[in-house]
């Protein structure tokens, strides 16, 4: 009589995990796609682009530090009399001295963007105090490297976003919208924040395969410009690097953010952009008006 042979399946849900050097050769692949192909995208976030000049309130530092490469959070509009407020964290590239320094700004710089953002706010909804703040409590990777390949530096900013939004106004409705590895910092963040919706644009990946692995009650939109070069980012998680699936992929889970008119890596909450309109309609509970 002849034993079958017990050949050893991988069980439903899992993935193969492959050998050592398949698996130490695919991050490798995933570092040099980082590296090679986003790069651009790097450029034009620390280079902010052409000065411009966007109407709103001043900056108001509700915290600095010098931890890392400095942490700065900043406010535009009253947070106190708000009840719609959006909470901006910026990806890589930033500091607590470039964001504080807006002179010859462009209109990727994160205070643009929040003024951007809260202009469109009011325009959405007139009639309800809003504020918009920029979230720089965490050290983003300087640049596209090994650091931004991986999640060390999301896992330790989470904790203090969740706090942050936590101690904002509880007559307020909170969301966040999360750029480039800040929707890392997000993903992470998102089981323990008090927020309605979370929004994420030029997503590297948020660490998990499918919306249902955030664990948030939130609404979760997601949204990627056909010409941003993260698109090129392979999608895997290997030895620890990579983010993981694409949350603008269908099977994701999340909700398409349309984003018409936006260019690059760092046109997402530009004025006259779709996207930007989206945004503020989410964060000022005007959902249904998002195509």
């Amino acid at each position: 009589m002849h034993r079958r042979a017990h050949r050893h399946r991988t069980p439903p849900g899992r993935r193969a995990s492959g050998t050592l050097r398949e698996r130490l050769a695919l991050a490798a692949v995933v570092l040099l796609s980082l590296v090679v192909g986003a790069a651009p995208a790097v450029a034009q976030s620390v280079s902010d682009g052409a000065p411009v000049d966007v109407v709103g309130p001043p900056a108001t530092v509700l915290s600095a530090d010098t931890h890392g490469r400095g942490r700065l959070v900043e406010a535009f509009g009253d947070i106190r009399r708000a009840r719609r407020i959006a909470v901006i964290v910026p990806g890589v590239g930033w500091t607590g001295p470039l964001l504080r320094d807006e002179q010859g700004a462009g209109r990727r710089h994160p205070a643009v963007q929040a003024r951007s953002l809260l202009a469109e706010m009011q325009r959405s909804d007139p009639h309800t105090p809003a504020a918009v703040v920029v979230w720089l409590d965490y050290d983003p990777p300087a640049g596209i490297d090994t650091d931004a390949a991986r999640s060390e530096r999301a896992v330790d900013g989470a904790p203090r976003l969740a706090s942050f939004v936590d101690r904002l106004p509880r007559s307020a409705t909170i969301s966040v919208v999360c750029h480039s590895y800040g929707s890392v910092v997000c993903a992470h963040a998102a089981p323990h924040l008090r927020i309605a919706d979370l929004v994420v644009v030029g997503s590297p990946g948020m660490d998990v395969w499918t919306r249902s692995a955030l664990r948030t009650k939130a609404e979760v939109w997601a949204g990627i410009a056909p010409d941003d070069p993260i698109g090129i980012v392979p999608h895997t998680r290997v030895e620890g690097f990579g983010h993981a699936a694409d949350p603008t992929a269908p099977d994701f889970g999340a909700r398409s953010l349309p984003v018409g008119g936006a260019h690059g890596h760092n046109g997402y909450l530009v004025s006259g952009t779709e996207s930007l309109r989206a945004i503020a309609q989410i964060v000022t509970g005007h959902a249904r008006a998002v195509r």
